[in-house]
């Protein structure tokens, strides 16, 4: 025999949407003798799993509002470390184009005293070579004035010129 027996009934629960239909289940019902207790059960544990629901989503939006709570505390430490980090590097880069400045004058200034030192051992070493060719000339020229070994001996005939060339001019003493 197909279908439900006369103490026993059948549902079929259907879904419908967008032409279509899908079959979500079916149940097995029994006819029970006092429908208004079974009733009064059930509404009795709709009622209580209603109340555990909303206190679970009480609880839940607590929770939910605590967490929201620490989010922007730790939201608003987070903006204080960021300005201070920026503050830190704005007074840091400041420090460090002042300690920057000082080095490139400084280098600037050794620069320039080892171009002057360059140019000081270049002027010294012109000053050397202009006063030992001083030195030479000055000793070429005392050599021409220095008396010979002939002259200190006759000095009649140093005096006189010389007879080379033409023999009127030889002077005898």
């Amino acid at each position: 025999m197909f279908g439900p027996s006369p103490d026993e009934s059948f549902s079929t629960l259907w879904s419908s949407g967008n032409n279509h239909q899908f079959r979500l289940g079916s149940l097995k019902l029994q006819e029970v003798p006092k429908p208004a207790e079974v009733m009064k059960e059930l509404i009795g544990y709709c009622l209580d799993s209603l109340g555990k629901l909303q206190a679970k989503t009480e609880h839940l939006q607590r929770e939910n509002e605590r967490l929201f709570s620490n989010w922007s505390d730790v939201e608003k430490r987070l903006e204080k470390c960021v300005e201070a980090k920026e503050d830190l590097e704005a007074d840091l880069y400041s420090r460090f184009v002042l300690v920057l400045n000082e080095k490139k004058a400084k280098i600037r200034n050794l620069q320039k005293l080892l171009s002057e030192a360059k140019e000081s051992a270049v002027d010294a070493k012109c000053a050397r070579d202009s006063i030992a060719a001083t030195q030479m000339v000055v000793k070429r020229e005392n050599n021409y004035d220095a008396s010979t070994d002939e002259e200190s001996e006759n000095p009649a005939r140093a005096s006189l010129p010389s007879g080379k060339g033409n023999p009127d001019n030889i002077v005898f003493l």
